[in-house]
């Protein structure tokens, strides 16, 4: 299950001919959705078609051979990762961005069914390591996915976890483990609760800064084919 499984492929696809017409900004805001997830959905749609809209319900197998090949061909091209990713059939740039870093380390390796990997069990956390997992969470633009794999948590205690830090408005305490205790008055000092504050704070910045420069390398984008076409319509004149 994905983030974003609320939307059916059929609403993503609406969403995305809405946006023919309507400034993204605005439909981000009127459906609460990231300008990077709907960016995502055009590229799915575009080169994947209304399969690549539906979520992902298990893992692909690929070959050490394909991965290989797969990363040689990226270096060679003058696609950006995310779209490099999806018009070859991935979900994700996360999952060749893996493979790229594996690659050059010399450790690219085939796809090893785990058990993990058909039915995600949670496991006991820290609660620092539930900071810390919430914390990359929202630096990843709240993919859940992307969290369980690398934490090696289930999706539900990512989701709850995450639910839990909204509704208390985001505080962090509220990521404490109070199962068969009872709450103590006072767990942290000030300096414990800013410290965890600025964290989480600072991840939220992160995401932001990453929205900014995907929007200004969009609008750059744009701006350059705006100018082609325009050359060559003078060329042509």
């Amino acid at each position: 299950m994905s983030r974003n499984s609320k939307f059916s492929a059929e609403d993503k696809l609406r969403i995305i001919n809405e946006m023919k017409n309507i400034d993204v900004d605005m439909v981000a805001k009127k459906y609460e959705i990231s300008r990077f997830a709907l960016h995502t959905w055009q590229l799915k749609y575009k080169y994947q078609g209304i399969e690549g809209l539906r979520s992902a319900h298990q893992n692909q197998h690929y070959s050490k051979k394909f991965k290989a090949n797969l990363v040689q061909q990226y270096q060679a091209s003058n696609h950006s990762l995310e779209e490099f990713a999806i018009k070859n059939g991935l979900k994700s740039k996360q999952q060749l961005l893996n493979w790229i870093h594996q690659y050059n380390g010399s450790n690219l390796r085939a796809y090893t069914p785990r058990k993990r990997d058909s039915k995600m069990t949670g496991r006991k956390t820290t609660f620092e390591e539930r900071l810390t997992i919430i914390e990359e969470l929202i630096k990843h633009d709240l993919n859940y996915n992307w969290a369980v794999e690398h934490y090696n948590v289930s999706y539900q205690q990512v989701y709850g976890w995450y639910r839990k830090y909204k509704q208390s408005g985001n505080n962090p305490e509220s990521l404490r483990d109070r199962r068969g205790k009872a709450k103590p008055k006072s767990e942290w000092t000030e300096a414990d609760r800013l410290k965890a504050e600025n964290q989480l704070l600072k991840a939220k910045l992160k995401q932001q800064e990453i929205e900014i420069a995907f929007a200004k390398k969009l609008i750059e984008i744009r701006n350059r084919e705006a100018k082609k076409r325009k050359n060559t319509k003078q060329s042509k004149n």
